[in-house]
């Protein structure tokens, strides 16, 4: 529904560009604390009122009264938002952030970022938005469905379908039959096992993205607060043994962006992401640890990583003196630790993010501050927060450099790819890339039916 259904001032695609959508242009006030957006015109909801910058300043409004814990927390910067008049809005921040524009513009239009209308009757039973499909229907558990716009302001992007059904699904084997029937056109699996298993028939196709980022910790408190610990792990993590063996090639070694971010370095061009298993033997041996450390990685034990993810981990680490022993806990006892750094090491798996910054921004409460680990990372996220569009590539890539030469307490490991497969007697296109920030916008509005 947010990504459909409803529309976002502008978008972020994977590269990192930041793009007009409800909004046709945008200013930055020199200070970084006032953005005005200027608005599409001649625009309707779907319940045919028009769209307006009052509707703006409602849908903003009404996230930060009502809205989750995590919308409020992306909108802590937030001070004001205003109708100038019909078609624009200044948004006015507490602290200078270049930042703001990505939370603005995030395609999944969660946090504050989705458009609604004040005239909608119901918005959790009878969404109304601008978006090119339409609500029709929703059978909780079982079905939504949503049909084209045809009174949509970019009519070029309406798709040809008259209906699309998006089932409910939730065991992968039932999802597969229903499409080796012929009863949907296109699933996405939870598994690379399966993924692998289709590709072979002539009838499917498979299309796999990368969407899921692996990351591993150290808390930098207790075995883990000499920093040539760190940095010997990361020395001698195995990112192409993870993922050839582990994520059975589906996967690739990446860094601090994601791979299709345009101006991101990639682990070829980072210090230290490259596998040097010698050199972290000698950060071990010139910090005084000649016979190795031993440390524990906790993990939750409901998260399913394939089996042989951590049998790679604790080889790679073993050949320079980290002796590692996984630790799995339940999802309650792993997250009490994580957020109080009470571990030496933990994974995490995250999503894409539009917000290109948070794949370099400390985790506050996850590991030691910055201040105690990298004092220079101050000034070098402050530079961030506040950096024009034209310097944006440099800055973020300065930062990249100093956490990699320094071992920062979060890193990359991998990007494993999720597969969509489709019916090609169905329909003769699906192109799923947006997909990898949770923006099913994209998907929906390629498929095109056979015929």
């Amino acid at each position: 529904m947010l990504t459909t259904v409803y529309e976002t001032l502008a978008w972020t695609s994977p590269s990192g560009e930041v793009l007009p959508r409800l909004a046709t242009e945008w200013s930055i006030s020199e200070d970084r604390r006032t953005y005005t957006f200027h608005l599409r015109q001649g625009v309707r909801f779907h319940n045919g009122a028009d769209f307006t910058a009052q509707d703006v300043v409602y849908s903003v409004t009404r996230a930060l009264t009502d809205g989750s814990p995590v919308v409020r927390q992306r909108a802590r910067n937030l001070e004001n938002v205003t109708a100038t008049d019909d078609y624009t809005v200044v948004f006015e921040l507490r602290e200078p952030s270049s930042a703001f524009l990505f939370e603005v513009a995030d395609p999944t239009g969660s946090g504050f970022s989705s458009i609604l209308t004040e005239s909608a009757p119901a918005h959790g039973t009878e969404p109304v938005g601008t978006g090119p499909l339409r609500f029709v229907s929703y059978v909780p558990g079982s079905e939504l469905a949503l049909e084209p716009n045809r009174d949509y302001w970019d009519p070029s992007a309406l798709p040809r379908y008259e209906l699309l059904r998006v089932r409910i699904i939730e065991d992968e084997p039932d999802r597969v039959a229903a499409l080796e029937k012929g009863e949907v056109a296109l699933i996405r699996t939870d598994t690379i096992e399966v993924a692998a298993g289709l590709v072979e028939d002539p009838l499917l196709q498979v299309v796999g993205t990368p969407a899921w980022t692996i990351w591993l910790h150290a808390a930098r408190r207790g075995m883990t607060a000499d920093g040539a610990v760190v940095r010997a792990a990361w020395l001698s993590l195995d990112r192409q043994g993870l993922a050839d063996t582990a994520f059975v090639g589906e996967a690739q070694p990446w860094s601090t962006s994601h791979p299709l971010l345009a101006y991101g370095l990639g682990p070829t061009e980072l210090p230290g992401y490259q596998r040097d298993v010698e050199a972290a033997a000698q950060v071990l041996a010139e910090a005084g640890y000649e016979d190795g450390v031993s440390l524990e990685l906790l993990y939750p034990e409901q998260d399913e990583y394939p089996e042989a993810f951590f049998d790679v981990l604790v080889a790679s680490w073993a050949e320079a003196g980290v002796r590692v022993e996984p630790v799995p806990v339940d999802r309650a006892t792993w997250l009490a630790r994580l957020v109080t750094s009470d571990y030496d090491l933990t994974v995490t798996r995250h999503g894409w993010y539009a917000n290109p910054y948070r794949y370099v921004l400390p985790r506050p409460g996850w590991q030691a501050p910055p201040e105690e680990v990298l004092p220079e990372l101050i000034s070098a996220l402050t530079d961030l927060a506040t950096v024009s569009d034209e310097d944006r590539s440099a800055v973020f890539q300065r930062v990249q450099l100093l956490e990699a030469e320094n071992g920062y307490p979060f890193v990359g490991v991998v990007y494993v790819n999720t597969h969509h497969v489709y019916r090609t007697d169905l329909i003769t296109n699906a192109v799923a890339t947006g997909s990898v920030s949770g923006d099913r916008r994209g998907l929906y509005l390629s498929l095109a039916p056979t015929g």
